[in-house]
């Protein structure tokens, strides 16, 4: 079961998309549309919104990042590369349609590698 803690729609405001990051513990969430992933948002994301005064109430599209990284399979060795290069806390894990299958969290991969 996929964890919608880590999902939020295109259109959810950026104040409901502070609060989803909040209960997802782990920095991000991936924007989707029609059930595929077209972007992320991160407490970056909100803080540079907020800097350059961006209502509260406007659309995350408007400000999430359409470069994100993803896995198209659970893959250790590539999991490994990705949290390495990019310090990221959680990848998507999509099919070739990009509708998301899963999340791999730093965590889950932690565990799975000891």
């Amino acid at each position: 079961m996929i964890n919608k803690n880590f999902i939020v729609n295109k259109n959810d405001s950026i104040i409901k998309v502070a609060k989803k990051i909040q209960l997802s513990r782990h920095r991000t969430v991936f924007v989707v549309e029609n059930n595929k992933i077209i972007g992320c948002a991160s407490e970056g994301d909100i803080m540079r919104a907020l800097i350059n005064e961006k209502k509260l109430e406007s659309s995350v599209e408007n400000i999430m990042n359409k470069s994100f990284i993803f896995l198209e399979k659970n893959n250790l060795k590539d999991a490994k590369r990705l949290f390495i290069k990019t310090l990221s806390s959680v990848i998507p894990i999509v099919n070739k349609k990009m509708e998301i299958l899963d999340f791999l969290t730093l965590e889950s991969f932690l565990s799975k590698s000891e």
